[in-house]
């Protein structure tokens, strides 16, 4: 029997229609003739937590860190529990196994360590998808080859795996520990992507709030020619020994402005360039996850693509969505007149631009160079029938549809002019463009829409290089502009472009081949979960830092920087890439990701006083400087201090309340003379005060100026009670001296230095 295991249910589904043999379809599997196509349901195994492996770690704590297991373990997810077992029972009939996981490294790591936790020696294939069609599953059969070969992938898989567990769990305890201690509530977790995502948020803001607008200035000229009443306006063109700029070569300097202008008015000026072509641009390429998600995020506030995606691509709508690539292969070319045959019978959009579409033509999309694991999202020939798809879906699918349709349309063509020209050694440059013929742009699709409100000129007049004219200056003055905030769609474009904040050129350039943090299949739930744990908040379609979100990035400024800054990422992911072709040993980098990781906790985090953020109560011993937290009891809730472990009950406004007595006198505690770590506390006896702790219910200390102070050692001596093995504590009272048993808290007389029991009195 040979058993496939698919990714997700879907793909199992398209998988067994293509083999052999009669189909029954079981509870998880469908069995096809002998052989059996099972799947999982995303990951079915997962990393355990700290307290799997050591039940100490279920409370964080500082001195436990860092926590780094010896071997990794896995455990089973239990809502898919049942998924799991019947891929292992399947196992114990298989002859053969193929591995039909995603075409990428976590499709690779997440049937691969399936088959290892089940133990699975036997031999298995790989099939690679990257589509669900009939007949591209049917080629890709044909095709696979030992799963050995992709032995690198799973690694890397793995050492993605256990490098952000690593990096997750001893950064997010240590912050959240030290940030309670410091008497701040809440979770402030750390991610290898999450945190420098939050990072370019927070920085942005910064920007904004810090900026202090700068006047600049425009200086341009208006050349009139002496016939047919032309006129041609250039800016200005600064030489590189121009005074009076900033960094950015923007006038700035009044006096300078002023002196130009004074300089060129009237002056006589020369055409010194005229240049016409006619540009023709092609349509904008297909969809990658990216892309769409923006475009989506931007046309119609939509932030969970790919969820709505995913089941389009389940149901044979359109091609996988997890994709980073923007190409299609030139094979399916051959299958376009159907693709867009089933596109204008379901998609509206598309049937008011049909005529212009010319299957023959083959835009720069069909290209098997630039394919990577799989190719661009476009739709399939399955047709949605009516009411198929709700709203989100269709808006999504339409995107697809019109996107593809668009490489079937004739290129825009737009004649560009550029004019130059010189009067008393300043250069002047005006640009043209004028659009012939819109072809594919009069299609609006938003991201490469042609916009013209922002081209200078609609067009210029024809001149001739050597024409003069009279010169006549203008200047405008501006004012420098704050950064745009983030919004959802400029979030995911700044995560996949992250080479542009970064400083050094070369993890810039290893940003830019990395395509950016996350992968396109997890960034939205990254963004997500920044915005659940209060880090980010959305005001209308921007995106803020919150106190919490900035409060996090500071902390990590000073103890952890490595993580606010994308830098890491490009590093870890060159790691990765050098375990996949086998040059580093997957050990090795774990070794030194632990090590940084334990450089990066032993450091004391300091935590100021954050802005904003509500402090929890102090502690009410004298001279602790402790902050209470909230602790759920046997009989309900109570506060307990870390520092001096006093505890307190709360009152209705959830404050402490001070501890009294029984006869409403203050409750005196002080640290246990023995170190036990608790609170000793003061009591009045017959005798004067005293001192007791939890530690030891059976052990009094001697009060001095205020302290408890362990007593010196008392004589002891067999106690005289008949059945009673304990030992009697010669004491000193105000009458002299005399014994107290300290099993059965009998006191007795001293006679000769030894306890007698007392006479009764008659």
């Amino acid at each position: 029997m040979i058993l496939y295991i698919a990714e997700k249910a879907s793909v199992g589904r398209a998988l067994a229609d293509v083999l052999p043999g009669e189909r029954h379809r079981e509870e998880n599997c469908i069995r096809c003739g002998s052989d059996v196509v099972a799947w999982a349901s995303g990951h079915l195994l997962e990393l355990c937590e700290p307290e799997d492996y050591d039940t100490k770690y279920k409370a964080w704590k500082l001195e436990d860190l860092p926590i780094l297991p010896d071997s990794w373990k896995l455990r089973e997810i239990e809502r898919t529990k049942k998924l799991l077992h019947s891929i292992r029972s399947l196992l114990k009939n298989a002859s053969e196994v193929v591995h039909a996981g995603d075409a990428d490294r976590e499709g690779q790591l997440l049937i691969d360590e399936i088959l290892e936790y089940c133990g699975w020696k036997g031999p298995t294939k790989r099939l690679r998808l990257n589509d669900v069609n009939p007949e591209a599953i049917r080629k890709a059969l044909k095709n696979m080859k030992d799963n050995a070969d992709y032995a690198g992938e799973y690694r890397a898989g793995q050492a993605r795996s256990y490098a952000d567990w690593l990096a997750g769990i001893n950064l997010t305890r240590y912050c959240s520990v030290s940030v309670a201690d410091a008497g701040y509530d809440g979770v402030f977790s750390v991610g290898r992507v999450q945190t420098p995502t939050l990072g370019l948020v927070v920085r942005r803001d910064r920007e904004i709030e810090n900026f202090v607008p700068k006047p600049f200035f425009v200086l341009s000229a208006t050349l009139k020619l002496p016939t047919g009443a032309r006129e041609v306006t250039g800016r200005w063109q600064p030489n590189e020994d121009a005074s009076g700029l900033d960094e950015e070569k923007r006038l700035v300097d009044q006096a300078v402005c002023e002196a130009l202008e004074q300089k060129l008015e009237g002056v006589t000026g020369t055409i010194t360039r005229a240049d016409k072509k006619i540009r023709k641009e092609t349509p904008p390429l297909p969809y990658n996850l990216a892309k769409l998600q923006a475009e989506a995020s931007k046309r119609y506030d939509i932030t969970d693509t790919l969820k709505h995606l995913q089941k389009l691509y389940e149901q044979g709508y359109v091609t996988y969505p997890r994709t980073d690539c923007r190409y299609i292969p030139e094979g399916h070319h051959t299958q376009a007149q159907d693709v867009l045959d089933s596109v204008s019978a379901a998609c509206p959009t598309v049937v008011g631009f049909q005529e212009s579409l010319d299957v023959t033509r083959r835009s720069g999309a069909w290209d098997d160079t630039k394919i990577t694991e799989h190719h661009a999202i476009i739709p399939t020939t399955k047709i949605p029938l009516e009411g198929a798809l709700n709203e989100i879906e269709r808006k999504i699918y339409e995107l697809v549809c019109v996107r593809y349709a668009l490489q079937f349309m004739p290129e825009c063509e737009v004649r560009e002019t550029i004019i130059e020209f010189a009067a008393e050694g300043e250069k002047f440059k005006a640009m043209g463009r004028e659009v012939l013929a819109p072809g594919w742009k009069k299609v609006e699709q938003g991201e490469e829409k042609a916009d013209e409100a922002e081209t200078p000129e609609a067009s210029l007049p024809s001149v001739i290089v050597g024409e003069d004219g009279q010169v006549t200056p203008s200047v405008e003055e501006k004012k420098t502009t704050p950064p745009k905030r983030f919004t959802y769609e400029g979030l995911l474009e700044a995560m996949n472009s992250i080479h542009r904040f970064v400083r050094d050129s070369e993890i810039r350039k290893q940003l830019r081949e990395l395509d950016g943090i996350g992968t396109p299949a997890t960034q939205e739930n990254i963004i997500k979960l920044l915005f659940e744990r209060q880090f980010l908040e959305k005001k209308k379609k921007q995106i803020f830092s919150t106190t919490m979100g900035r409060a996090l990035i500071d902390l990590l400024s000073e103890s952890a920087a490595a993580l606010v800054e994308p830098d890491l990422t490009a590093l870890w992911e060159q790691k990765m890439s050098q375990i996949d072709r086998g040059e580093l040993q997957l050990e090795s980098f774990i070794q030194e990701v632990a090590r940084m990781i334990g450089e990066m906790v032993q450091k004391p985090l300091v935590v100021p006083e954050i802005e904003g953020l509500k402090r929890r109560a102090r502690c009410l011993v004298e001279g602790c400087s402790g902050y209470l937290r909230r602790i759920k009891g046997k009989n309900g809730l109570f506060l307990a201090c870390p520092v001096c472990k006093a505890t307190f009950s709360q009152g209705v406004d959830g404050n402490p309340l001070p501890k009294k007595t029984s006869s409403g006198e203050p409750v005196i505690e002080a640290d246990c003379p023995l170190g036990c770590g608790r609170k000793a506390r003061q009591f009045n006896g017959p005798y004067g005060k005293f001192w007791k702790c939890f530690c030891s219910p059976e052990i009094t200390f001697k009060d001095v100026d205020g302290h408890p102070v362990v007593r010196e050692d008392r004589p002891k001596a067999p106690c005289p009670v008949r059945g009673c093995k304990g030992k009697a504590e010669k004491l000193q009272g105000k009458n002299g001296p005399f014994w107290k048993c300290l099993t059965c808290r009998n006191f007795f007389d001293d006679v000769d230095g030894k306890p007698v029991i007392r006479k009764k009195e008659r």
